[in-house]
């Protein structure tokens, strides 16, 4: 079972760095002489972040302190430009191209010290997130065509994670607070798609932290594309795996170039949606290698502790934010691997399927490097129904995708189980997944189903049938798990027959539990072919096809 690490007291970064052209991190020694205390939160965090906190048994620290006012003045006294602040690395990231300010700086008491890294290239290439080229979007952008009701062709890629059954018991997202870190959201405040959206206010905040204003309905369709897959809602045409939530967007990333400034920059932004009382991020953007190659990752740094941006996501879960973020979409190339932030012990990292379950070619594999499962879970990510930011609707591939539609089913679940801590809908989402008993570096534990999530946190609701929840795996070769689930403690029965229709087993379980599992060997299928299993209770008859190879 893996638990929250605060990382604070670890974090291996210099006290002066120049982390993109003229641009360095400052680092502080503490926070001594601040004017903000644990014991009056309101002042530095919202009333949400406090009940939030409250919620999980989390308590206020000196980690949530703003960094000390006075600091910051000397720095800006001393001649630096300071473009944003960070509380959790307890430090300011600096403009400056005077070296004299640098020195200067570097004499202040409360600097822990200065080192100021060799300028880097300034490449002017088009490079975006995991892979040296754009998401991968589907070259004919086109208007709904395929029925499937008020959700459009979006309805599939909900269901393969059974997330209409949460919406179908109304919870679609209301009261849930989602942060986006993304390049941009081109045309969002605009386009039909999310009228309803605007409309209600439910963005609740919006800053950019690569240029330092509020407006990020600019700059790139990536976080467009990404946000329709939790927030549409055009019946008829799309809607979203959480509809009915609210949202704060963020810019941290500059599409343009990769430097590791958007590390730091997505950290400020977590603490911005910290602040604000955000429940779950989504994040479909990774750090592996940069424009100047002195400061690329190593697959060695892919354990949980050593990227800027790791570090900040696996405090914000510490906070009780569940983060989710994509795998990447290195599967196959070079990197092959998970990048940063997904490496994070505490990040739920959602790798990409196909319609038909099946991996997604360019889905960047696990473990992480310290051997822990990666991906944890996957979602549709090749040919992700969504919107364009013109407006109309198409299909997009890449893991970009898979992680909102994940981000946003799983609002849904912690919105139908408000009482639990984050990290208990995480690992019920884990629990549920096709492949719990047996993960693997390319699914993780597989495919979740919020049904069988919704009933390992049961509460005092009960489901309203009984149902085989799955069948794993299957085909199979030496056995095969069956899981379900009774209304009645005790009440099931398991009978499975050949193709020709003879009885090969037959078992009644008398388990006092409601959740059920049961191996079936192949000892017990001693041919290979193709059975039907029959699972009884008071309430109905369910068949399920069974093959061993």
């Amino acid at each position: 079972m893996r638990g929250i690490i605060t990382l604070f007291f670890f974090i291996p970064l210099l006290s002066i760095a120049q982390i993109a052209p003229g641009k360095y991190f400052v680092r502080f020694t503490d926070k001594n002489n601040n004017p903000y205390s644990v014991s009056s939160p309101l002042a530095f965090l919202s009333q949400r972040a406090i009940n939030r906190r409250n919620a999980q048994g989390i308590s206020i620290t000196p980690q949530d302190l703003p960094v000390t006012p006075a600091y910051i003045d000397s720095v800006i006294a001393h001649g630096a430009t300071v473009l944003n602040k960070s509380k959790w690395l307890n430090g300011v990231i600096i403009q400056t191209t005077d070296t004299n300010v640098l020195n200067s700086v570097e004499t202040l008491p409360f600097v822990s010290g200065v080192k100021s890294l060799p300028k880097r290239n300034t490449v002017s290439k088009e490079k975006f997130v995991f892979t040296d080229k754009m998401e991968e979007l589907a070259a004919e952008k086109m208007l709904a065509t395929e029925s499937a009701g008020e959700y459009g062709p979006a309805l599939h890629q909900l269901q393969m994670l059974n997330g209409d059954f949460l919406h179908s018991l109304g919870y679609r997202g209301k009261g849930m607070l989602i942060a986006v870190m993304d390049a941009g959201f081109n045309n969002a405040n605009t386009i039909p798609v999310f009228q309803d959206l605007i409309a209600d206010n439910r963005i609740l905040a919006t800053h950019d932290f690569v240029q330092g204003d509020s407006n990020v309905y600019g700059h790139h369709f990536h976080g467009t594309a990404v946000l329709s897959c939790m927030a549409a809602h055009l019946p008829g045409y799309m809607i979203g795996t959480a509809p009915d939530a609210e949202y704060i967007l963020l810019r941290t990333e500059d599409a343009a170039t990769e430097y590791i400034i958007e590390e730091y920059n997505w950290a400020c932004g977590a603490e911005y949606a910290d602040s604000a009382g955000a429940d779950v991020f989504n994040t479909s953007l990774g750090y592996t290698t940069f424009d100047d190659p002195l400061y690329n990752h190593t697959y060695a740094d892919m354990n949980g502790d050593s990227a800027v941006i790791t570090i900040a996501a696996d405090i914000a879960a510490s906070k009780g934010i569940l983060v989710v973020n994509s795998a990447g979409n290195s599967g196959g190339g070079p990197w092959n691997y998970i990048g940063a932030p997904a490496d994070g012990d505490s990040v739920l990292t959602v790798g990409g399927v196909d319609s038909l379950k099946v991996i997604y070619a360019q889905s960047s594999h696990g473990p992480s490097f310290d051997g822990r499962v990666k991906p944890n879970v996957c979602a549709q990510g090749l040919n992700a129904y969504l919107a364009f930011d013109n407006g109309v609707f198409g299909y997009g591939s890449g893991t970009s995708f898979a992680s909102p539609i994940m981000a946003g089913t799983a609002a849904c679940l912690w919105q139908a189980r408000p009482s639990f801590s984050n990290m208990q809908i995480l690992h019920a989402i884990e629990q549920s997944a096709d492949r719990y008993l047996n993960p693997d570096t390319l699914y993780g534990y597989g495919i979740p189903d919020m049904r069988l999530a919704w009933i390992l946190l049961n509460g005092n609701e009960t489901p309203p049938e009984d149902v085989i929840l799955s069948v794993y795996p299957n085909p199979f070769t030496t056995s095969c798990t069956v899981t379900f689930y009774a209304t009645q403690a005790g009440n099931a029965r398991i009978e499975i027959f050949d193709a020709a229709g003879k009885k090969v087993f037959d078992k009644q379980n008398s388990s006092d539990r409601y959740y059920q599992s049961l191996s079936i060997s192949n000892s017990v299928l001693q041919s290979k072919g193709v059975y039907i299993l029959r699972f009884t209770t008071t309430q109905k008859v369910l068949y399920r096809k069974i093959v061993r190879q």
